[in-house]
């Protein structure tokens, strides 16, 4: 095939893998709309998954409010227990005058002094078994923009599409690419491919259930540290949401990218184990910049499986060593392309 002929077939398969995608979110778009008629919120494919995005920080900043609200009464409680006036409490006192003709009839003056005595309690709103009251809006994400809403569902069905669209997508990709590789190439595509989405989905979904509530639970701290109240955006949020799940993602695709390194003779594992106080050392900076927030939680959960799959890449490559003569026979020299 000609460079014309490349260029045009590429041209082929990014035209029928955005076909695809344009489909999978037109589907999303009725999907929502059907859930939101029949009142069903988990029929949809943006919405529901916004929800879940969500979730995470609105739980964690509910129980941010519910430990505050729980030590609100007890401090309340204590005060009252020991008959002083509580730390809450905020009592002031200051002369007033009072005028009544009623004072004029039994006083004989229309108006008389006297002392005024205010106390303000500091509580906070909660509602019945720990759920907040609907109208003070603590606990869930903010928009400020006109169309914040709006491009946020954008994103995120946009993300929903690509996900659902992915096979399709890379079956186009691997039907351009596929032709250029030797038969012994593509075997490796077609044995470490599955392993990686594994990963990769295993990696998405720790993070999304195990990291990110532990990440905003860390950050939450400061609030409390210094006495503010959050009120979370829910553009801010999202950026931070979408990439962390990647992030994961990527970073367990370590022994893949270390077994197949291996498998075509560039490194083996005695390099690997060999290097390992490097591994680590770079494992633990890219932890620390890859990760959208800054707290050490983040950082920990990223980089302890991260350096696990190394040492578990190391094992794989020892029990499979390179075939002998993968690179350089004159047999695998001599085969076609597959087309």
């Amino acid at each position: 095939m000609s460079f014309g002929d490349h260029l045009e077939e590429l041209r082929t398969r990014m035209w029928r893998a955005i076909k695809g995608l344009g489909l999978c979110l037109v589907i999303g778009f009725i999907l929502d709309s059907i859930g939101t008629a029949v009142k069903q919120p988990w029929i949809g494919v943006g919405k529901p998954m916004l929800k879940i995005i969500t979730q995470p920080v609105e739980d964690k900043v509910k129980e941010f409010y519910e430990e505050r609200n729980l030590e609100t009464k007890k401090k309340l409680e204590d005060a009252r227990a020991s008959g002083t006036e509580s730390p809450l409490t905020n009592t002031s006192t200051f002369p007033a005058k009072i005028r009544s003709p009623m004072f004029e009839e039994k006083l004989g003056k229309a108006e008389i002094d006297c002392e005024v005595t205010v106390t303000r309690i500091e509580v906070d709103i909660i509602g019945k078994e720990g759920e907040r009251d609907a109208d003070t809006g603590q606990g869930k994400l903010t928009g400020l923009g006109v169309m914040e809403a709006f491009m946020v569902y954008i994103k995120v069905s946009l993300l929903c599409g690509f996900i659902i669209a992915c096979p399709w997508v890379f079956a186009q990709m691997w039907a351009f690419i596929g032709a250029g590789l030797y038969p012994h190439e593509k075997k490796l595509v077609h044995v470490y491919l599955p392993f990686s989405v594994i990963l990769f989905i295993g990696g998405c979904v720790m993070c999304q259930f195990l990291v990110m509530p532990q990440a905003v639970k860390a950050m939450l701290v400061f609030y409390k540290w210094i006495d503010i109240d959050p009120d979370l955006r829910l553009n801010e949020w999202l950026g931070f949401a979408i990439v962390m799940p990647l992030v994961f993602g990527l970073a367990f695709q370590t022994p893949i990218v270390m077994i197949f390194l291996n498998r075509i003779g560039i490194f083996g594992w005695e390099i690997y184990l060999a290097k390992w106080r490097y591994a680590i050392f770079v494992m633990a900076i890219l932890s620390a910049l890859l990760t959208p927030s800054t707290d050490v939680v983040s950082m920990l959960f990223l980089f302890v499986p991260t350096f696990g799959l190394y040492m578990a890449g190391v094992w794989i490559c020892y029990m499979l060593p390179p075939p002998q003569g993968l690179l350089g026979g004159a047999g695998e020299e001599e085969e076609e392309v597959g087309v």
